[in-house]
């Protein structure tokens, strides 16, 4: 049977307008929780409470991110095997679409901000530890010495962990064959939960978070699908088993929340075992974005053009999200700073949101037109090998360029 059109593998390197809707949900789940979390007090009443507690669960974007990079990262490096330029054209695309805006930023915090900003002692000891941020090991520097005073620049770990997945699993995609890479996967999701309980057994909770090999179940999710979905059957030979391990891992985390009173990553269930049902549950998202027909419910909500645009500019706006929502509480502007309606603090945290987040769009869409698009148009200098593409061809799956 061909396959539908959204259930196909695409050549590498190509589009699929799905999962920017899932990333659009994931930048703007992680947009609501860090204008939120900085974006006024601690609430005291239970309307307050609700939103409050709901809004700060949106850190598991970035998980949701992970299990995106592992299925995409894999997918292209598994088809582009064989192909000339393996390892060159993998890592210039990748140096091409995330060095410039990430040591761009680093170079105006670094260089330019303390010509016009007096560096207090906060900001001075973020400058002094420079070194962690331009050799992506920020992770690590969290790991040993915990979160900076200052932390304009905090959420780079969670690119620090996505630069070493990089950096590393092409010679694992490139050494092993689809079922050894399948089974390395599985052990990556149990060695990263096992990890983690032995830090946070030890009192290293937020290395337990933020380290690598910690984050690798959500990474080898995605990596997983990826290779599943090239192997006989494709995607539909798992999606069988995709609504039980939703309603598994789903019901799960709903009983987590309830126990925790929500799913506060400081708390050791969160942070162990309910990372990996996280990581089970994007897996399953993932698998319905790409399955789901354009006009069921699932399609039209990855297909919705808001979650498309938010999607396609979600590294920009996560990189400049975060120094944003510490800026706003500096200026006074805050929830607490604006009018309450029936003594609610909900829709000033609301006014943050949207503000942060238009502020957001305006410096991502300035940085892709301005700076990152005449890098990502060298990318074609670089592209992935024909063996590849002939791959693709011949299983009959090449579809549509998404």
């Amino acid at each position: 049977m061909k396959p539908s059109p959204s259930a196909a593998i695409p050549p590498p390197g190509s589009h699929i307008t799905a999962l920017d809707g899932v990333r659009g949900l994931a930048i703007l789940a992680v947009l609501v929780h860090h204008f939120t979390l900085y974006g006024g007090p601690r609430p005291d009443s239970l309307v307050d409470k609700a939103y409050y507690y709901t809004a700060l669960t949106g850190w598991w974007g970035v998980d949701l991110f992970f299990v995106l990079s592992g299925f995409l990262i894999t997918g292209i490096l598994f088809d582009a095997r064989g192909g000339a330029g393996f390892f060159r054209n993998f890592y210039m695309r990748r140096v091409l679409r995330i060095f410039p805006l990430y040591y761009g930023v680093l170079l105006v915090v670094f260089f330019l901000a303390p010509r016009f900003v007096e560096a207090g002692t906060a900001f001075g000891a973020t400058i002094e530890d420079q070194e962690w941020y331009w050799s992506y090991l920020v992770n690590v520097r969290l790991a040993v010495r915990g979160w900076p005073e200052f932390p304009v620049l905090g959420h780079f770990w969670s690119l620090a962990v996505e630069e070493q997945f990089y950096l590393a699993w092409p010679f694992v995609v490139f050494a092993l064959s689809r079922r050894a890479l399948m089974r390395v996967s599985v052990a990556c999701f149990v060695g990263a939960l096992i990890f983690r309980v032995a830090l946070t057994a030890t009192g290293h909770e937020l290395a337990a978070y933020v380290l690598t090999p910690c984050r690798m179940d959500a990474l080898a999710a995605g990596a997983f699908l990826a290779l599943a979905a090239r192997g006989p059957g494709g995607l539909a030979s798992i999606r069988r088993w995709t609504p039980a391990a939703g309603w598994v891992s789903g019901a799960l985390l709903a009983f987590l929340f309830v126990w925790q009173r929500g799913l506060d990553t400081e708390r050791v269930a969160i942070h162990t075992l309910g990372f990996s049902l996280l990581a089970i549950l994007s897996g399953v998202a993932i698998v319905v974005a790409l399955h789901a027909p354009r006009e069921s419910w699932p399609g039209k909500v990855v297909h919705d053009r808001r979650l498309v645009f938010f999607g396609r500019y979600s590294y920009a706006l996560y990189v400049f999200h975060h120094p944003i929502a510490l800026l706003l509480p500096s200026l006074g502007i805050s929830a607490a700073a604006m009018p309450r309606v029936f003594d609610s603090l909900v829709p000033g945290r609301l006014a943050i949101f949207v503000l942060g987040t238009l502020l957001s769009t305006g410096l991502a869409l300035l940085s892709w037109h301005a700076w990152e698009a005449p890098f990502l148009r060298l990318k074609r200098l670089f592209p992935y090998g024909s063996r590849a593409r002939l791959r693709v061809a011949r299983s009959g799956q090449a579809g549509r360029l998404l």
